[in-house]
């Protein structure tokens, strides 16, 4: 019950978000700079901080199952969404496939891992976004436009994926920042969970009721919040660690990820629908998450 009030709260965050955006308070230059500051110095930070650990064989070894184990899960993912929207327009094909096989698992990842299994379980979930940044620009740029679409070179502008580079450099070398430097960083590390759920309520500004009526993007919802995570959850009656497949379990569970709508852009696919999908998820996953939470 505790877990689930903690979750509760940052709900109530986003929700937050949301009415800011609807009363005019923030326009989409200052979400986009909140956004920003997320994504490049907040985010980045926590994730420096929570890797200064000291490393065991188990450690390393769980927090490599976590890689594979994730790769695998986006991939078998991104082939059921491929064969289920095969007979969608390509645009939407394309941003449905991502849409289902890839999840929030970052920016909205970490705040209710967090919540649920504590900051120690922050780097098995900054593995898991390292996968996914993998993932998304090789697999996911290849449903957007084959072999010339992938884009491995983008990984080198994730701010966060460089931080887990650093993290683990850190965390394998033993090495540790000065003090004063890994107080700047847990300082503007725990401004990550409020900014970031804040944020993601700014966005459901978007959702309309006729979303409602998208067959194929309910589907989408219900692949991505239900029936992809409760197949990982699986994974809890496996004799891998309780960690692992509650991380694995967690960020699996996330609604739809945002870097969807802006490959989409990228890719000249339908944008519209990419963004639908990640705030008609978000929204539907108010009620999920707190329900899946149960399962841990």
């Amino acid at each position: 019950m505790h877990v689930l009030m903690q979750v509760l709260t940052l709900f109530l965050l986003m929700l937050c978000g949301l009415f800011a955006a609807r009363g005019k308070l923030l326009d989409e230059k200052q979400i986009a700079g909140l956004n920003t500051f997320v994504l490049s110095f907040a985010q980045p930070c926590l994730i420096l901080s929570s890797m200064q650990r000291d490393r065991s064989p188990e450690l390393i070894r769980d927090l490599l199952l976590v890689f594979v184990f994730t790769c695998v899960i986006i991939t078998i993912s991104g082939l059921i969404a491929h064969r289920l929207f095969r007979r969608e327009p390509k645009d939407r094909h394309a941003v449905l496939t991502n849409l289902a096989m890839v999840s929030n698992c970052g920016f909205m990842g970490y705040p209710v891992i967090t919540a649920a299994l504590g900051e120690e379980a922050l780097i098995y979930a900054a593995l898991y976004v390292s996968a996914f940044n993998l993932m998304s620009w090789t697999l996911g740029a290849y449903y957007y436009g084959g072999k010339e679409a992938m884009r491995p070179r983008q990984l080198l502008k994730s701010p966060s994926l460089l931080a887990v580079i650093g993290g683990m450099a850190l965390f394998l070398t033993g090495w540790r920042l000065p003090g004063f430097v890994n107080n700047a960083l847990s300082m503007l590390g725990e401004t990550t969970t409020p900014l970031a759920m804040f944020v993601i309520g700014t966005r459901l500004m978007g959702l309309r009721k006729e979303h409602l009526t998208d067959r194929p993007l309910l589907s989408v919802c219900a692949l991505r919040l239900l029936i992809f995570p409760l197949a990982v959850w699986l994974l809890s009656f496996t004799p891998l660690p309780k960690m692992v497949t509650s991380a694995l379990f967690l960020c699996t569970a996330m609604p739809c990820a945002a870097l969807t709508a802006m490959m989409a852009e990228m890719y000249n696919s339908d944008r519209t629908l990419a963004s639908r999908g990640v705030a008609l998820s978000t929204a539907l996953s108010m009620i999920t998450v707190p329900i899946l939470l149960m399962l841990i």
